[in-house]
C-alpha cells in the first residue's frame, strides 16, 4: 500500500463534468490545465478519486476554478449526492477567460512530466 495521500481529492466524474460545463473538448481542456491529452483521457476514465501528485491536482483544480468551475464536496454521503461541480457564476466559455491557443502551444513546447504515484 502506498503512503501517497494527497490532501486534494478530485474524481474522474468531476473532471468530465467540469469540462462539459466549460464546453471544452478533451484537447482544449488538456491545454487549459497544461497536461497531455493522454493524461486527461486517463483521468476522465477514472472512477472515483484521481491518483496523481498533489501539485498536479492543485494545478488542475486551480485552472478549473479560474475558468469558472466550483467544486462541491461529497459531504455526509447517505446514498444520494456525492462530489460534483457547478459553474461559479453565469455560464461563460472558457476560451473567453483563457487563451487556449497560447496554452496549447505551451503544452507542445514544454510537455509537463508528471511523477507517478508509488
Amino acid at each position: 500500500m502506498s503512503d501517497f495521500m494527497p490532501t486534494i481529492a478530485i474524481t474522474g466524474e468531476q473532471v468530465r463534468g467540469a469540462r462539459a460545463m466549460l464546453r471544452l473538448d478533451q484537447r482544449e481542456f488538456a491545454a487549459l490545465v497544461h497536461l497531455t491529452l493522454g493524461r486527461v483521457q486517463k483521468m476522465e476514465r477514472t472512477r472515483g478519486p484521481i491518483v496523481a501528485a498533489e501539485e498536479v491536482l492543485k494545478a488542475m483544480c486551480g485552472a478549473l476554478e479560474e475558468a469558472g468551475i466550483e467544486f462541491i464536496d461529497a459531504g455526509p454521503y447517505e446514498g444520494i449526492g456525492g462530489p460534483g461541480v457547478r459553474l461559479a457564476g453565469p455560464p461563460e466559455v472558457a476560451a473567453e477567460i483563457v487563451d487556449l491557443e497560447t496554452a496549447a502551444e505551451e503544452v507542445v513546447e514544454k510537455p509537463q512530466v508528471i511523477p507517478k504515484a508509488s
